[in-house]
């Protein structure tokens, strides 16, 4: 008989979320503090969440709600002019 031990990183879905948005925040060309502001979270928390700190799920939820208003207004903006 053989024993397998597989481990879990915790972390993981953190850091892949982290990335994810810097991603996104950079790729719309938004400041941290104007995703910070859109979402309603301090600036500070989302720096942190940014580093791959552990997030809540209503934190990833806000932060993928702001995120998504962001990138549909300046696509109607940019409609516009």
């Amino acid at each position: 008989m053989s024993t397998i031990i597989i481990t879990v990183d915790s972390k993981e879905p953190d850091r892949l979320f982290a990335s994810t948005v810097r991603a996104m925040r950079r790729g719309l060309d938004v400041s941290a503090a104007e995703l910070a502001k859109a979402a309603g979270i301090p600036l500070p928390r989302l720096e942190a969440i940014e580093a791959g700190r552990t997030t809540a799920r209503d934190e990833r939820h806000t932060i993928t709600d702001a995120l998504s208003w962001l990138s549909n207004h300046r696509v109607a903006r940019a409609l516009t002019t």
